[in-house]
Order: C-alpha cells, then sequence, then structure tokens
C-alpha cells in the first residue's frame, strides 16, 4: 500500500502541474472577481481570464461562469476552492517561518483610511513602516465614504464608529474620546447653555446634515441622546474645526483634533459636565489572504501609533 500510495502521488504530479495558475483562482475567488482581482495582485485581467481558461481546460473541468457582477464558482470550482486556499494559506506560513522577517514583509499593500485620523497617525506610521520594510508597496487611498473591500480590490480598510459583522477580520485598534467644542465668542453669545436639550436650539456643525445624534454622558453616568440642529455640514472634521473656531456653532469632535484649539483657547468646551460617546476606530481584511501576515504588522504598527501619548 505504501508504494501503490507514492505512485498515485508521482502520477497525480505528472498529470497536474499548473499550481501557479491554482494560486491565481485562489486570488481570483477571494477579490471577488477579475476586475477586483486585477487591482489586487497587479496581473491584468485579461492574463487573469486567459490563466483561469487555461486551468479549466489542465483539469478538463468548469470551475467558474463569468459574470457582469463578477465569477460565479461552479459546484467543483466551490469544492476546489474550499479545499486548495487552505494549503495555500498553510504553504504561505511555512515559507514565512523560514524567510527573514525583512523578506517576509514584503509585497503590494492597497489601503484606505480615514482622511483626518490617517493625515495626523496613521500616514506616519506608515511611513515608518516602509523606511523599515523596503520591500513593501503601499499604495494609501484616503476616503470617507465606507469603500467596498472585496469589490475595490483593498487589503485593508480603517473605519471609523460601529461595524456590523460582515464576514470580514476585523481588530478595534482604538477607541478616541470626542469634545463638544464651540468658540469663546460664540459660549458668551448663548450663556444660556446649560443642558443637553437646549442644543437643540443652537446651530450645531457635524459631517452630515441629517439622522445626527449625540449621546453625552454626565458624571453621574445619566445619558442623554440629543438630535442637534445641523447648520453647517463637511465631510472632513478638519473644516468642522475651523468652522467651529469662527464661531458657527458647537461641534462634537475628536479629542485628538482639537487639543491643540483648545490649549491655545480658540476653543472651549460646550457642557463640560457632559462627555459625547468616544468613536471607536477599527481595521479589517479579508480572511485567508495571502497577505495575512503582512496586514497583521502593519495593524500592529497601527495599534503602536495609537497607544502614544
Amino acid at each position: 500500500m505504501k508504494n501503490a500510495h507514492i505512485t498515485f502521488h508521482k502520477w497525480n504530479m505528472k498529470t497536474f502541474g499548473d499550481f501557479d495558475g491554482l494560486a491565481l483562482f485562489v486570488r481570483i475567488v477571494q477579490a471577488g472577481g477579475l476586475a477586483a482581482a486585477e487591482r489586487a495582485t497587479g496581473i491584468p485581467k485579461a492574463t487573469l481570464s486567459r490563466r483561469l481558461s487555461a486551468l479549466e481546460e489542465a483539469l478538463n473541468v468548469r470551475l467558474a461562469r463569468r459574470t457582469k457582477k463578477g465569477v460565479v464558482l461552479t459546484e467543483q470550482g466551490q469544492q476546489l476552492f474550499d479545499r486548495s486556499r487552505a494549503a495555500f494559506m498553510l504553504a504561505e506560513e511555512a515559507i514565512a517561518e523560514v524567510q527573514d522577517e525583512r523578506v517576509a514583509l514584503s509585497g503590494t499593500v492597497r489601503l484606505s483610511l480615514p482622511p483626518d485620523i490617517a493625515t495626523a497617525v496613521l500616514a506616519p506610521a506608515l511611513i515608518r513602516f516602509k523606511t523599515r520594510y523596503p520591500g513593501v508597496m503601499i499604495e494609501m487611498t484616503l476616503a470617507d465614504r465606507r469603500v467596498s473591500l472585496i469589490e475595490e480590490g483593498y487589503d485593508l480598510v480603517v473605519r471609523m464608529g460601529s461595524v456590523a459583522d460582515s464576514g470580514l477580520m476585523f481588530r478595534k485598534i482604538a477607541t478616541l474620546p470626542r469634545t463638544l467644542v464651540t468658540s469663546p465668542v460664540f459660549l458668551a453669545a448663548h450663556s444660556d447653555l446649560k443642558e443637553p436639550q437646549d442644543l437643540k436650539d443652537l446651530p450645531a456643525l457635524a459631517i452630515r446634515r441629517d439622522l445626527v445624534e449625540w449621546y453625552l454622558t454626565n458624571r453621574d453616568g445619566v445619558i442623554m441622546t440629543v438630535s442637534p440642529k445641523i447648520g453647517f455640514a463637511a465631510n472632513r472634521q478638519t473644516i468642522l474645526v475651523d468652522a467651529a473656531i469662527a464661531g458657527l456653532g458647537i461641534a462634537n469632535l475628536p479629542t485628538f483634533m482639537i487639543e491643540n484649539a483648545l490649549q491655545t483657547g480658540t476653543l472651549v468646551r460646550a457642557l463640560p459636565d457632559w462627555e459625547p460617546s468616544p468613536v471607536e476606530m477599527t481595521a479589517l481584511w479579508q480572511k485567508d489572504r495571502i497577505t495575512g501576515r503582512l496586514i497583521k504588522a502593519i495593524v500592529a504598527e497601527f495599534e503602536h501609533a495609537l497607544d502614544k501619548p
């Protein structure tokens, strides 16, 4: 039986040798389609399609149907993907274990980051990371909108706020405190601002006009929910800082963005007895990504940067 087992594997290796094509098939399925796989790998879509066809011809099995929305796996294609992706991940882990860290942490990573925190903290962290690991190619996009990680071919995204269960790998990397602030002139002109419900009668600043709710907690643990009247909206919080300094209203902003303004007195705290709820920052990436070790190293770099005082 032992000799028969060896003979089977020799026969199997002779009849199939397109393991590069199999690896590309795994990448295509992980990315969700040929276009997304092109963005993720840098390999032209036409080449990926040709290699997928060659793999199907070698196996004499239809693995996927091409559609306008991507690729739809056949039953045999799903079976092959389910059985082979784990094997490729094990191979990647084995290679990483025997490589020097500088060599293992290489390749291309596409990121989508929130503009304000990226400019202040995450981009400098990525620059330091690139300095240590020159073999990493970093492609960073700053976006306020919630990008589609799979459909748009990103390896890693960072999002502000709560994250629904999406089937992605994720890690909360920071909890950022927020503060209600306004200009000294505005606060002096509205000295009757004493309680959270008073905010409903005052102009407020936010990243959007509608569906805005502020959750405020006092020292006794009392929680109040306020829907402020938005008089100025901008999807960049740096603009909201400038608008608050100009006296246009009250803003609910991450504290790290307005610390200097508070120290210099260009902004002051509104309702100092009430604290807004903090905002969570979460990193998300795909399961079973070939770049898993690199992604985790970058996430750790972000956490280290955000832990600094």
